[in-house]
């Protein structure tokens, strides 16, 4: 959705750190790998790996160096909205979360406030779907 914003090298990043999401739990589903062909596309990265292992808490620290604070909002949005891609949020996945959130010295007020638009997107999104499945 944002992702068009990010520089090259966020680009990169954001792809490491989307693939460090996705292993939080130690298992790599179906819809996860289709969300991260996703985002590659967008981005126009044809090149990753999901059994590469990044420290996206590390990756995070360089991104909060020489980003802003707009560029760590979108981080913050497209990753939790990864770590949704399978149905769950699990404790790993909110853990590795809440890490990249302090790297990029954000709040936890700030990821409160994603979580809580990704679900009203949801929401609108689904019934956006219900309306032209149905007409209503």
């Amino acid at each position: 959705m944002f992702l068009n914003q990010l520089n090259n090298s966020e680009k990169e990043s954001f792809l490491k750190m989307a693939i460090s999401v996705i292993q939080a739990d130690d298992k790599i589903e179906e819809s996860e790998k289709l969300f991260i062909a996703e985002y590659a596309k967008e981005m126009d990265l044809l090149s990753y790996d999901f059994n590469e292992k990044y420290n996206a808490v590390e990756l995070a620290k360089q991104i909060s160096d020489s980003s802003s604070d707009a560029v760590k909002r979108i981080f913050i949005i497209e990753l939790t909205a990864c770590a949704y891609t399978d149905g769950e949020f699990g404790k790993q996945e909110q853990n590795l979360l809440n890490g990249i959130v302090k790297a990029f010295g954000l709040t936890d007020a700030d990821l409160d406030i994603t979580l809580k638009l990704l679900q009203d997107y949801m929401n609108v999104a689904t019934r956006l779907s219900t309306f032209v499945q149905e007409g209503k």
